[in-house]
């Protein structure tokens, strides 16, 4: 009984698996991923095929194009960083309030000249406590050098000596550890001289450029009131600027640490000098940074530019002259290598390749092609199902059903 939905079955529907192509196609998904067996052929082996074969496997070939060596790499887009190692940012030592900026954003500015002056209660209160401990590390020393002489005439024990030693050594460590807050504040030796042979307390506190650049950002203004860390003040130092670039994942397979990029703009090519290890979760892209190879001025930070990668290759045959582009369904891989089927009558010859990064539609071949080779670009898993042993397909022809 048929649903009453149900279409008949009717024999004609139904692909005839009798015939040899559909007896090939049948042999290779029970092949699956299975490796190369004894049967299998050698790899550079010729494979018998005829003309005749290529109207029922759908076979089709095409000669292969000659591509320049420098423009095949395939393009990469990015933005131009500053290295971090180039980058220094002031911020406050102590909480206070701004009272001047003395430079201008995009100003240069020399190692030592002054940026911003600050106002801040907390460096008095910071001062006071090391000038307090300035002064009682002078007096256990005092106390120290008396007990010491004591001890030598006999007048005290040995254990108010080492007392009076231990408590010297404490009270200098806490004048120094003032002191040297005071230092990292920002106030000089000079300044720290003056102040405690004056005694004199200043909330006045100068910012100064800690080597030559140029002032990128200023987020400071006069009259505001900061907390200790905050930014006052961001200098890039000079040298090569870095970019930072976005490739596929099938161009980041090929790229390497050492390859070169041609920057659009620039005279002096960049060299890849990192390439990222994981992917982007929001576009799925692979992060890898490149620098200049020379110090040029055709960058500016924050700048969109396009860089043509070139894979660095030793000199030899394979960088010589001209590469080649097959489409990229020509190329296939097989036991961990790629390989194509070049055209040599009377059959087909797999032929081992290495790859480049294309656009896509074409795809580089490095080596392994040569002039006039003509690559098969449709009807690949026939030919290789008969690279892999499982016989070659008859012509197609009229089957005679009983």
């Amino acid at each position: 009984m048929l649903h009453s939905g149900a279409r008949p079955f009717h024999k004609d529907a139904m692909p005839d698996f009798r015939t040899p192509f559909y007896r090939l196609l049948m042999g290779l998904a029970l092949l699956g991923g299975v490796v190369l067996t004894s049967s299998a052929q050698e790899a550079n082996a010729l494979i018998p095929w005829s003309a005749d074969l290529n109207k029922g496997a759908g076979v089709s070939t095409v000669v292969v194009r000659a591509a320049a060596v420098g423009a095949q790499g395939g393009l990469l887009q990015g933005t131009v960083v500053l290295p971090a190692q180039q980058t220094d940012k002031l911020s406050m030592p102590v909480a206070g309030v701004v009272q001047s900026v003395l430079v201008s954003p995009m100003q240069a500015v020399r190692a030592g000249q002054p940026v911003a002056r600050i106002m801040s209660p907390q460096l008095v209160e910071w001062q006071r406590e090391w000038l307090m401990a300035q002064a009682q590390a002078r007096l256990a020393q005092n106390k120290a050098q008396r007990d010491e002489q004591m001890f030598a005439d006999g007048i005290v024990a040995e254990h108010r000596r080492n007392e009076s030693r231990a408590q010297s050594d404490m009270a200098t460590l806490a004048e120094r550890e003032r002191r040297q807050a005071l230092r990292l504040a920002g106030l000089s030796d000079a300044e720290l001289n003056a102040a405690s042979s004056s005694a004199s307390l200043s909330p006045l506190l100068t910012l100064v450029a800690p080597a030559a650049g140029t002032v990128l950002e200023l987020p400071a203004t006069p009259g505001q009131r900061l907390e200790a860390g905050a930014p006052v003040a961001t200098l890039g130092r000079g040298g090569a600027l870095a970019i930072e670039l976005q490739a596929s994942a099938a161009q980041a397979q090929a790229l390497r640490v050492g390859d070169i990029l041609v920057v659009q703009g620039c005279k002096a090519p960049a060299r890849v000098t990192a390439v990222s290890n994981q992917l982007s979760a929001a576009n799925q892209s692979v992060q890898l940074r490149a620098v200049l190879t020379a110090r040029e001025d055709c960058l500016r930070i924050n700048q969109f530019v396009q860089a043509q990668w070139q894979a660095a290759r030793p000199a030899g045959p394979a960088t010589q002259g001209a590469a080649w582009l097959v489409p990229t369904a020509a190329v296939f891989q097989h036991g961990g290598r790629q390989y194509v089927f070049v055209r040599e009558q009377p059959g087909f010859r797999a032929v081992a390749v290495t790859t480049g990064v294309g656009s896509g539609a074409d795809t580089p071949v490095l080596s392994g092609l040569k002039a006039g080779d003509e690559v098969a670009v449709q009807g690949l898993i026939a030919i290789k199902g008969a690279w892999l042993g499982l016989g070659v397909p008859t012509p197609a022809a009229k089957d005679a059903r009983p």
